[in-house]
């Protein structure tokens, strides 16, 4: 009877550690729980907090450019919408961005024009690629199905190990280059700091663009002519097209009167669309902003389009 007595006592303190054991495993993975929920919930609350930051500065980039063309029309890079704004401290974070010209920029959509395919042929020159890839990009964006020389631009894209049909229609994004025939990532990576893609066929802004486009603009425009060009600018901005085309080319004359109408006709002093670079943190989250914005010539300014990353 003791020895029973003994081993039902040692089976109900095993039980009762079992007990406790469940206890402890139960209470810890609610503690744990309790843990993540917090966190989500301070995840969930910093992250809004940091895109109401970004609503805000999206908004004051609005009324910077709202206020520009209300003072002048014409937009380089000595004016407020392009100053570089370094991280500005907030409640609990930062927030820091960029307004970039777009119109600085070759517009891919423009391609499909004359000189302005010139423009990109040379581009791609200057990168050391195929200028052949101007021609497959026109056969992407324009309406027919055929190529320039006349066999059905979808063969190739239908021959692929996953196949598809061409646009036939504006790019979006310039991210869309990379379905284009020639075009892989190396490729639209030598390519990015000169492109972009706007609804319109565009002129570019002489007053934003930089060396390499200025250089693709012309034939004529050697580096060291834009190199200069891009110095003068520093001292004083293009006020009108014919001063720059005249400091790029010379003055008009019989022998250069072709170029220095094609580049007069590419070229412009003013920019309606802007791309918006906003990062923002609060707490423990951070978020960026990518968008771009269109002003009327009232000043109005829409967004194009708009993407949050984290």
């Amino acid at each position: 009877m003791i020895f029973g007595g003994a081993r039902q006592q040692g089976v109900a303190i095993i039980m009762v550690m079992l007990v406790l054991a469940i206890v402890a495993v139960t209470t810890a993975a609610l503690v744990k729980r309790h843990q993540f929920n917090q966190a989500m919930a301070s995840q969930v609350i910093h992250l809004g907090q940091a895109k109401a930051h970004i609503q805000g500065a999206e908004h004051w980039a609005h009324l910077v450019l709202k206020q520009d063309r209300q003072d002048n029309s014409i937009d380089h890079l000595g004016e407020a919408w392009a100053q570089i704004t370094l991280p500005v401290p907030v409640e609990q974070g930062f927030v820091s961005g960029r307004m970039v010209d777009l119109k600085g920029k070759f517009n891919l959509n423009s391609v499909v024009s004359g000189p302005s395919a010139a423009v990109f042929e040379r581009l791609l020159e200057q990168r050391q690629l195929s200028p052949k890839l101007s021609g497959y990009l026109v056969d992407w964006i324009d309406e027919n199905v055929e190529t320039q020389q006349g066999t059905l631009e979808d063969a190739y894209y239908l021959a692929l190990p996953v196949p598809y049909r061409s646009a036939n229609q504006a790019l979006v994004d310039p991210s869309e280059l990379g379905l284009v025939r020639g075009f892989d990532a190396t490729t639209v990576s030598l390519l990015k700091p000169y492109i972009t893609a706007l609804p319109f066929s565009s002129k570019i802004n002489i007053n934003s663009a930089n060396e390499g486009l200025l250089m693709a603009m012309s034939g004529s425009i050697t580096q060291i002519k834009a190199q200069q060009l891009v110095t003068q600018r520093k001292l004083n901005y293009w006020r009108n097209v014919s001063t720059f085309v005249n400091a790029a080319l010379g003055q008009k004359s019989s022998e250069n009167q072709v170029q220095w109408d094609i580049l007069a006709q590419i070229a412009t002093v003013s920019s309606d669309y802007f791309g918006l670079e906003i990062s923002a943190q609060f707490g423990v989250a951070k978020t960026r902003l990518e968008s771009t914005l269109h002003r009327s010539d009232n000043g109005t300014v829409t967004v194009v389009s708009r993407i949050y990353t984290p």
